[in-house]
């Protein structure tokens, strides 16, 4: 091989390794990228996730939770609940609120009405979800649900004191 040829071969050696080690760097950097998008896809899920837990916490916690009272009785298995909305408003003085209340969820009960401020109704364990809507004088409205969750009666283990002595 003469001098021109050799210095052709290392010269493309040279170059090729080169290409090599540019292609190897651009392998990485295109890791590296697609390790931060993982990365940044991963945190927005948590993110998502947690804000998912949040706001099924928040949505327990609104519920209006107890349970049948304990009157050793096994027969009574209703709860009385009281729907108050008189406590509403409308920020325009002097417009009169008319109230119209449906149930939502749940085993269906019967209200005591669908139009006063205030209803009752009474029911057994479960969850129940009713909702108000107030109207103005102008026909204007606002909605709110509660959800309801009523537990069983409690009621205790009996307690059972054996008692061993030496008879006569």
């Amino acid at each position: 091989m003469n001098n021109l040829t050799s210095t052709a071969v290392i010269v493309g050696f040279f170059v090729l390794m080169i290409f090599m080690r540019q292609s190897e760097l651009s392998t990485i950097e295109e890791e590296r990228q697609d390790n931060i998008v993982a990365r940044q896809e991963a945190e927005a899920r948590e993110m998502e996730d947690a804000e998912a837990r949040a706001k099924a916490y928040r949505e327990e916690a609104e519920k209006y939770k107890d349970a049948v009272d304990h009157d050793s009785d096994p027969k009574t298995i209703t709860y009385p609940v009281v729907l108050d909305a008189s406590k509403s408003r409308d920020p325009d003085q002097g417009d009169k609120l008319t109230f119209s209340w449906v149930q939502t969820a749940g085993e269906v009960v019967e209200l005591s009405s669908t139009k006063g401020k205030v209803v009752t109704f009474a029911a057994s364990s479960g969850q129940y979800t009713f909702e108000v809507t107030a109207t103005d004088d102008y026909g204007v409205s606002t909605s709110v649900a509660k959800t309801v969750k009523i537990g069983a009666e409690p009621n205790a283990s009996p307690v059972v004191i054996l008692e061993v002595r030496k008879g006569s």
